[in-house]
């Protein structure tokens, strides 16, 4: 039987996102502006020998970039991921689809199973990732989600833990017990494919990466309270006055990306990391990866851009959002990401009290930098 409720909730999310005000306030822009990268007058390269390539899931992508799972489940939604999926495919990029669990739910509708297959069958030259939430995790068993990777064709499946969306949305679920880690630990040794643990806009902690490092998983994708605030985008859906204003006065929950990026790196020195949430510029994707990150993930501003004004304003957003990259790269000196990774930068007082309070000094995350690979 079709659930309409979650196929209609993928064209809601993707028409609040577009059209409302749902970003978190732009407090992220003071710790941007305080993170200082160092001009290089004499940066000893030319801006031409700048290559930001990087091995991921078994690719050698062009650029340090994953267009974020986001959408897929509703028939209406297809033709935006085969738009972003060529995106990828043409500028060499990772990319990620929405939840799946519209796949396992109809499982014989092949018009929504082919919402996210289109994402696979246009961009077979990039890294494609899988997506269920860590919650329905209790409700699937291993076949089940073998099946939703396998019918990708995915390199790797993101389990996505988003508790405060959950907690507003009006058909939230919000069973985030302990044997969701048990789970998660099963599906390592099944799954022929790495997970990547990802939160969806409200940043991932010190605590939360240590447990899941525990149990075997290698990569994370922060996802830090600066972009699209799916606490707002729920406050839309709801007609529940209480979780309204809830809603309203958790506009500003979460660890903002930079912030989410040391604890991550602290928590998990050698995992592989991805800074997403409001990383919308390159100059912002540079910081993050100098910061600690080894790659930067978006998705709003890409869908923003193809709903408004079609292919060519997308690819418009992702060619200037790649050349400065570069540019910053080039300014401060950088050739590679190797180099990024290691070249000098000034945080700000107050980040600097945020990690001495969080007891990530900045000689451990000094340390746990060093491990980036």
């Amino acid at each position: 039987m079709i659930d309409q409720r979650i196929l209609d909730r993928k064209l809601e999310h993707i028409r609040i996102v577009v059209e409302e005000d749902v970003d978190f306030p732009d407090n992220c822009s003071k710790i941007y502006n305080g993170i200082r990268l160092i001009h290089q007058a004499y940066p000893g390269i030319n801006l031409d020998d700048v290559d930001l390539s990087i091995d991921f899931l078994g690719y050698n992508l062009k650029y340090p970039i994953m267009i974020t799972g986001m959408t897929g489940g509703n028939p209406g939604v297809k033709e935006i991921n085969k738009m972003l999926a060529l995106i990828a495919d043409e500028y060499g990029i990772a990319i990620g689809v929405g939840s799946q669990r519209a796949m396992i739910l109809h499982r014989n509708d092949d018009e929504i199973r082919r919402s996210y297959r289109v994402v696979r069958e246009t961009a077979r030259n990039v890294p494609v990732i899988g997506n269920i939430g860590a919650n329905t995790l209790h409700d699937l068993s291993i076949s089940e989600i073998l099946d939703i990777v396998q019918y990708l064709e995915a390199d790797a499946l993101a389990i996505h833990f988003n508790p405060a969306q959950e907690a507003i949305q009006p058909e939230g679920d919000t069973r985030f017990s302990r044997n969701i880690l048990d789970k998660i630990a099963e599906l390592l040794d099944a799954l022929p494919v790495p997970i990547i643990v990802k939160e969806v806009g409200n940043g991932l902690s010190y605590e939360t990466v240590k447990k899941l490092h525990g149990v075997g998983i290698n990569y994370f994708d922060v996802a830090g309270a600066c972009g699209t605030n799916w606490i707002l985008v729920e406050k839309y859906r709801s007609n529940n006055e209480v979780r309204k204003k809830i809603a309203e006065d958790l506009s500003n929950w979460g660890i903002p990306t930079p912030y989410a990026v040391v604890e991550a790196r602290s928590a998990a020195p050698s995992s592989f990391i991805i800074a997403s949430g409001g990383v919308w510029s390159g100059l912002r994707a540079v910081i993050n990866i100098a910061l600690g990150a080894n790659m930067v993930g978006l998705a709003k501003p890409l869908i923003k851009n193809l709903m408004k004004g079609g292919i060519k304003q997308a690819r418009l957003f992702m060619k200037t959002f790649i050349e400065e990259m570069r540019i910053v790269s080039f300014l401060i000196g950088v050739d590679n990401l190797d180099k990024l990774h290691r070249s000098p930068i000034v945080l700000p007082s107050d980040m600097l009290n945020y990690m001495k309070q969080r007891g990530l000094d900045h000689l451990v995350y000094g340390e746990a930098r060093r491990f980036i690979k």
